[in-house]
């Protein structure tokens, strides 16, 4: 069994803690909720995820034209382009830039891109402060916690957890209310902040015909951080590159509308390079990472999961996620997205029990903006699995042995304490100590037959 696989296990006992299932299903529940009154403001949302998903599949099959053109225009803007094979070229380059700034500190947003490289961590051991300056995210930072969900990091967290996290490292009242405790983070982010001259931000996409690199947010941290800023860092993923800006008008609402009911985000905004007024950063970077998406990309049917706009809603909407929670996972991307993506990005031998995981409900399919059919890519997945022998030798075992006693109604018949033993021995190991275990009947189908029909 790989460390994933074991870590996956082991944190999956969250499924049957009362509390914490509670709390996960409040706040999906809410989303669900907002999103069920955002999609009355569509007449015909079907036909917008149809134009979305052309869009976004136009893209990736024009990708390494899009990110050409991208740097052209982008350089031609002021900025400079820095393409990443793995994580480690992405830190390298961003630990490069703050020594040649000679700062101690950097200022980041909520990004999963980020998460991906790990960026924390590695700062923090090259001695680096990070602040974050979305308020959620803060909160996970003093606590020394990670984000549970891309887009909503501590949706784990009770008020009364988050409440707990800030009085035990700031001077603040152990009653406050949720408005009280989101205003000081603010002012705590503004504090911490000052004098920091780097931002690291991920891009919702990337405009191939302008350069422009579009952010979109809530609570305007984004904005406030980059214009503080003399150095703007930018990390996206290879496949964030879309052709031109009108293709927002249809991807922007999508994302907003799927992320948290909203008919657009509060805050979008695209820059194309530094700033030519002396307000906004002097200097901005655009790293493109590849980690091993081109190698995704190669995939003829799995491809489609890159066209995913990150709006986080099939996580939202996933039974397991909900069960499970985000920590299980043992990936950089969660849900059924990082289901498909992470073992074709970071090997089926160590991540295929993901594949195994998914109940296969189709809820993903449903509401996704892009309509990538996630059901269909984690069975190529599985499929994949098995041709490469990558799956569970136990598994395998248990079903080599239900053929055998499928192909002879003799063999269906046999003793009653062998099928038992042979189910505790394979199955026990696979089906997990919570659950009790499938019981056979005292007789079989065909005995009981004869007996009713004598």
């Amino acid at each position: 069994m790989s460390e994933p696989q074991t870590i996956f296990k082991e944190r999956s006992a969250l499924a049957f803690d009362e509390e914490h299932w509670q709390k996960i299903n409040y706040s999906t529940g809410c989303f669900e909720n907002n999103f069920v009154k955002g999609k009355e403001n569509y007449r015909n949302l079907e036909l917008e995820k149809q134009r979305a998903y052309t869009l976004r599949n136009k893209s990736l099959l024009n990708t390494e034209k899009l990110l050409v053109d991208f740097e052209t225009h982008f350089a031609e803007n002021g900025g400079k382009v820095l393409w990443a094979r793995n994580a480690d070229d992405a830190l390298t380059m961003i630990f490069d830039l703050i020594r040649k700034e000679k700062a101690n500190a950097i200022m980041r947003s909520n990004s999963t891109v980020l998460d991906e490289i790990e960026l924390n961590g590695f700062l923090e051991r090259k001695n680096i402060r990070v602040v974050e300056t979305e308020v959620g995210r803060f909160v996970l930072q003093k606590g020394q916690q990670k984000s549970y969900h891309p887009l909503s990091p501590s949706i784990h967290l009770s008020k009364e957890e988050n409440n707990a996290i800030l009085t035990s490292n700031f001077k603040l009242k152990p009653d406050s209310s949720v408005k009280q405790m989101v205003n000081f983070v603010r002012h705590e982010v503004g504090v911490e902040t000052q004098d920091v001259s780097i931002c690291v931000t991920g891009a919702n996409f990337l405009l191939s015909d302008t350069g422009g690199v579009v952010l979109t947010e809530n609570e305007g941290n984004i904005l406030k951080s980059t214009s503080l800023a003399k150095i703007h860092i930018v990390v996206a993923g290879i496949a964030k590159v879309i052709p031109n800006m009108d293709d927002l008008s249809v991807l922007l609402p999508l994302l907003s509308l799927h992320s948290n009911g909203q008919s657009m985000a509060a805050c979008n905004s695209i820059t194309f390079g530094p700033s030519t007024t002396g307000n906004g950063p002097e200097q901005m970077y655009v790293i493109l990472l590849d980690n091993n998406r081109s190698q995704l990309l190669a995939h003829e049917t799995q491809r489609k999961v890159m066209s995913c706009i990150h709006c986080g809603a099939c996580i939202s909407i996933c039974p397991v996620y909900k069960n499970i929670g985000g920590f299980s996972y043992g990936t950089k991307h969660i849900g059924p997205v990082g289901t498909v993506m992470a073992p074709l990005m970071e090997g089926l031998e160590d991540y295929n029990y993901l594949n195994s995981a998914c109940s296969l409900c189709g809820k993903c399919v449903d509401i996704c903006p892009v309509k990538i059919p996630l059901d269909d890519l984690i069975i190529e997945n599985r499929h994949l699995a098995i041709m490469e022998k990558t799956g569970s030798a136990r598994y395998e075992s248990l079903v080599k042995a239900m053929i055998w006693h499928c192909k002879t109604r003799k063999k269906m018949d046999g003793p009653l304490f062998f099928k038992k033993l042979e189910m505790k021995r394979l199955l026990g190991p696979l089906w997990g100590e919570e659950r009790p275990m499938p019981e056979f009947a005292a007789k079989s189908f065909s005995q009981q037959w004869r007996e009713r029909n004598l």
